[in-house]
């Protein structure tokens, strides 16, 4: 009965970790398919359409319908080549409505004549390179909240943000410049981790070690 057991042990955890090795596998055709299609974006960004359901850090194009307002909000504590400075926001009109934020991206302070100077160049152009993330209210983890009282920012929380602007942000997204006319900090295929491959083959390594050590133990035991 002892024996049975251990090999009954052997075989879920030799099929559980086979499983997970072939989930890996999905998980890496999806991963490189989503990379193939956000660099295409890049390269060549289409115009931001509200109807249609953008994957996160899809580069799109902002036209002349979109404005954005000299009320900078600054996130905490951003790094760029190894300074420390602030991430910069902005709210984002589409046809005079609030719609959402930009992020200007890396500041270095939070000096306003920098920011004018963005926002002019902003509105000089016809079309904005931005890229997409997805706009909610979760804190991330470790990161302290916001203190809307004394304009202390850690995190892009749309709740935060609406409250403290008095504004009902209708988008699901908020943008991040990315145009090498008026500023380029990343690159957002930097985002895109692909570690699958390396994964699926700890878990097939793992079954493959069961599959032996299952046979070992029924060798000495036979």
């Amino acid at each position: 009965m002892k024996h049975k057991s251990i090999t009954l042990l052997f075989l879920f955890i030799t099929t559980l970790t086979f499983t997970l090795g072939i989930w890996q596998l999905y998980r890496l055709n999806w991963k490189n398919d989503l990379i193939e299609n956000i660099s295409s974006s890049i390269e060549n960004p289409k115009y931001f359409n509200e109807q249609v359901k953008y994957e996160e850090l899809t580069s799109v194009l902002l036209n002349k319908t979109f404005s954005v307002v000299n009320n900078p909000i600054f996130i905490e504590s951003k790094t760029f080549k190894n300074k420390i400075g602030y991430h910069a926001l902005l709210p984002l009109k589409l046809d005079g409505r609030v719609f959402s934020v930009l992020n200007l991206g890396w500041v270095q302070d939070k000096e306003n004549n920098n920011i004018s100077s963005l926002i002019n160049s902003f509105h000089r152009i016809d079309e904005v390179r931005t890229y997409i993330r997805n706009f909610n209210s979760q804190k991330p983890p470790f990161v302290p909240k916001n203190d809307l009282d004394e304009n202390i920012w850690f995190s892009v929380n749309k709740n935060d943000l609406q409250s403290f602007f008095n504004e009902t942000f209708s988008s699901k997204y908020y943008f991040v410049l990315l145009d090498p006319l008026i500023k380029f900090d990343v690159n957002p295929s930097a985002y895109l981790r692909n570690n699958h491959l390396n994964y699926a083959i700890t878990w097939f390594l793992l079954s493959l070690s069961s599959i032996v050590m299952l046979m070992i133990i029924r060798k000495k035991n036979g």
